[in-house]
């Protein structure tokens, strides 16, 4: 079995690739072969509705045909049985970059009578990873909770089975006096010695265990 992760944070150290790091260990533990690609370091473009993907009895049916830096990733992820995406939340949404990269893997398999049976390899087994400063309430008020369990769906339609987990009220920086941070929780964070939570930390641990085993 082979996981590969996909990070779509600029920060390379922050909580989106430390999750995603640990679904890796998980899945070690238990004898996958990972790989772990962050999308900041590839050079692409968005999809541009080419349709080449679409063409029947083509080369290029199933498959997209930019042919830039995410192209050798999406090849990859063929050879994959397991896809983890792991993206900050950016005002209600994946950032730019993952936005980008999913529009890229999902339009290639998608099929448009809607019954899943469109022309990717086989069924994959994929997570959707997310981190946000907002509290559980805030994701819930701000339809956040929504717009991920709709881009589950579709990951799970398009895909194969999607899990979802979300990390809400994240610590942001190292030290919260040299930014401009007016919320009513910096106290409590500024103070947070731990920066993710141990049973957060297990929760994606056991991910990567699951996604292999099950």
């Amino acid at each position: 079995m082979k996981l590969i992760a996909i990070c779509g944070s600029a920060r390379k150290q922050g909580n989106t690739s430390k999750m995603l790091h640990q679904v890796i260990e998980g899945a070690k533990s238990v004898g996958a072969e990972t790989e772990f690609v962050n999308l900041f370091d590839l050079n692409y473009k968005g999809c541009t509705s080419c349709y080449a993907c679409k063409l029947k009895n083509s080369k290029s049916y199933g498959h997209c045909m930019q042919n830039d830096e995410l192209k050798p990733l999406l090849e990859r992820i063929e050879q994959s049985d397991v896809i983890v995406i792991g993206s900050p939340i950016y005002y209600g949404n994946l950032s730019g970059q993952m936005r980008s990269f999913t529009d890229r893997l999902l339009f290639q398999y998608l099929d448009y009578g809607g019954k899943g049976t469109g022309p990717k390899p086989k069924n994959f087994k994929t997570a959707l990873i997310t981190t946000m400063n907002g509290s559980n309430e805030d994701c819930i008020e701000r339809g956040v909770k929504d717009t991920l369990n709709i881009l589950t769906e579709i990951f799970s339609h398009t895909l194969g089975s999607c899990e979802l987990l979300n990390l809400t009220n994240t610590v942001m920086f190292d030290d919260y006096s040299k930014y401009v941070y007016e919320m009513p929780d910096i106290e409590e964070k500024s103070n947070r010695v731990e920066k993710i939570s141990t049973e957060d930390m297990k929760k994606t641990f056991d991910l990567g265990v699951r996604l292999i085993k099950s």
